[in-house]
């Protein structure tokens, strides 16, 4: 059974976060936040760690999943920051089984 998500982080590495959005209902909270660009993709740029820290943990209290995968995936960049002391708490994690198909689960 597919979790039915609003958006995802699909990229967070850098300076800038990416964000796609799987249904328009939390586009406004995203422009909230400081993001832009056209749908389904908008991106927002953060000035160093502890400004990435406070967005995703904003993303995540959206319920905004990121992107788990290899080499500093978003869900990873969590982890890192949550290691490091700038962030607490868990995450949603998004990886896909096949194109059309993911899976969903809370990163401790």
């Amino acid at each position: 059974m597919l979790t039915p998500l609003s958006a995802y982080v699909q990229q967070a590495d850098g300076s800038t976060v990416q964000v796609v959005l799987l249904h328009a209902g939390v586009r406004v909270a995203l422009h909230a936040l400081g993001f832009e660009g056209e749908a389904p993709t908008l991106r927002a740029e953060v000035g160093d760690d502890a400004g990435k820290a406070r967005l995703f943990a904003a993303l995540r209290d959206l319920g905004v999943a990121f992107s788990a995968g290899r080499e500093w995936s978003p869900a990873e960049v969590f982890s890192w920051l949550r290691d490091r002391g700038l962030l607490e708490g868990p995450c949603l994690r998004i990886a896909w089984t096949d194109p059309q198909q993911y899976v969903v689960c809370s990163d401790p």
